[in-house]
């Protein structure tokens, strides 16, 4: 099962795509699409923002398409800024896990450190692109771990 529903239909807004704001924040959770970090562990609300998915610059016909805005915390979107795979890996089939369609333990394990390890080759462009093990996402998961453990 994927890890997001998005909702359907999509929502009726006026003006630019950051007016659907609320609703790819609740689709969500309120948590990265990427890091999976919800808002209280990764800098609150004003530290997300919404990221196209399939980058405007290379898909400008989804600049404005719901279904293609992530809410994403800053440092995922930033690093993730208008990467995609280049047409060898589409062509082998790589491309970023999209967690609004599969389901994050098909492609990844959560090893004791705290890092993820791709279990697909997509799964591990994902995590090297997107840079999903820098150490401060560690040493969060690892806390969040021991809170778990301890509750």
């Amino acid at each position: 099962m994927a890890t997001f529903i998005r909702a359907t239909p999509a929502p009726t807004v006026s003006g630019g795509y950051q007016a659907f704001r609320p609703a790819v924040r609740a689709d969500f959770n309120s948590t990265c699409a990427y890091c999976l970090l919800a808002e209280l562990f990764a800098g609150g609300i004003e530290n997300f923002e919404l990221d196209h998915f399939f980058p405007v610059s290379k898909f400008p016909l989804k600049a404005f398409d719901f279904y293609n805005l992530y809410y994403s915390c800053h440092p995922c979107n930033n690093i993730k800024r208008a990467k995609w795979p280049d047409e060898e890996l589409l062509k082998q089939g790589i491309g970023f896990v999209d967690l609004c369609r599969d389901d994050f333990a098909s492609h990844f394990i959560e090893k004791p450190d705290g890092s993820w390890e791709g279990r697909t080759p997509s799964a591990r462009y994902t995590i090297e692109a997107l840079r999903l093990n820098r150490s401060h996402l560690l040493q969060i998961r690892m806390l969040l771990r021991e809170l778990a453990q301890s509750a």
